[in-house]
């Protein structure tokens, strides 16, 4: 197999601005397919991509033999029914995170793609901007020593769509949760990437500002402990309209600190003595459709040539059950191993 023909399901905001730019650029893609419940965004899809095939029902790309590989940009209620689907019809699948909305099911997506030996490629894409793999190389080679404290913050307007009663995001029954599982699944996959899985969780999650009684947390305060030895702060708002979308992390280590800014023109300061340094890293100010590309390379690479992806399927469901359990911890009210 030298290319992939690959059919997109789902034509919103993440294929459209995402994921379908990378895949039509992609000279080992050919994007052959969409398909979207609304006409109006597969037809603009198609036409913005070239895209031949147009349909509204998913399986008739799911069903499609000359189609190898789903690429699956839907609400995350779906996610688990037409990955299933895919898999049984021998199809590759390259899905939008989260995994799922249960961890019932995210096993059994595993399973059977292991089961029929096809890739289920989870886009957990900011594992791929250099920042984060500069912070993972900082932790493994000892320049921060040890790591002992790290504060994270999304800070960002969604009140729109929160505020809408029909749209899926932020919804119980749809989306599975809040900003907390929508957007800091992100950042607990970028705390296991560095740290590992935490072993325990307190979480305060809360829905402050939206209007609607169907949606979930609009903001999440969580703190996640590894034994005695590291704390790790996560701020997730949807509710800041006063500035634009800002992602920031700071870890402090004995030997070190590190501040990013991931929306930063220079993204990435080490501290150490008191001085602080810029740290030489690849950037891009466009580093959200980036960071997506730069996974679906990987993921391309990994079907064709059996590269490594940097996600594996195990890592998405670790996360899940992470972001899970903070959830337990808000609904109790109490600390919750992990």
């Amino acid at each position: 197999m030298e290319t992939l023909t690959v059919g997109v399901i789902g034509a919103g905001d993440v294929a459209q601005a995402a994921h379908m730019p990378s895949l039509a650029k992609n000279p080992k893609v050919e994007l052959v397919a969409v398909a979207d419940v609304d006409m109006l965004a597969a037809k603009s899809a198609a036409e913005r991509f070239d895209i031949p095939k147009v349909v509204a029902d998913y399986h008739e790309i799911v069903d499609d033999p000359s189609i190898n590989v789903v690429d699956i940009c839907v609400p995350h209620y779906l996610h688990y029914e037409i990955t299933m689907n895919a898999l049984n019809e021998g199809k590759h699948v390259i899905l939008e995170k989260p995994i799922a909305i249960t961890l019932e099911q995210a096993d059994r997506m595993i399973e059977t793609a292991h089961e029929l030996g096809l890739w289920l490629l989870v886009d957990l894409n900011q594992r791929y901007l250099p920042i984060h793999q500069k912070v993972k190389e900082f932790i493994d080679d000892g320049t921060l020593g040890t790591a002992f404290l790290v504060n994270a913050m999304v800070m960002g307007d969604v009140l729109q769509l929160m505020n809408d009663p029909y749209s899926w995001k932020g919804t119980w029954d749809r989306a599975g949760g809040g900003a907390f599982l929508d957007t800091g699944t992100h950042v607990v996959d970028l705390l296991q990437y560095w740290f590992g899985v935490p072993t325990a969780v307190t979480a305060t999650l809360k829905r402050l500002i939206t209007s609607q009684d169907n949606k979930a947390d609009d903001n999440a305060a969580v703190t996640f402990e590894y034994n005695d030895d590291l704390v790790c702060n996560v701020v997730v708002s949807y509710t800041v309209g006063q500035e634009p979308w800002s992602e920031k992390k700071f870890i402090c280590g004995t030997n070190g600190d590190i501040s990013m800014t991931n929306e930063a023109a220079v993204p990435m300061y080490l501290v150490q003595n008191g001085t602080a340094r810029v740290v030489e890293v690849d950037h891009r100010a466009d580093w959200w459709p980036w960071s997506h590309d730069l996974a679906l390379r990987n993921f391309v690479e990994v079907i064709l040539e059996g590269a490594e992806p940097l996600v594996t399927e195990e890592d998405a469901r670790a996360a899940l059950k992470t972001v899970l359990l903070a959830y337990q911890s808000a609904k109790e009210g109490k600390r919750v191993e992990i």
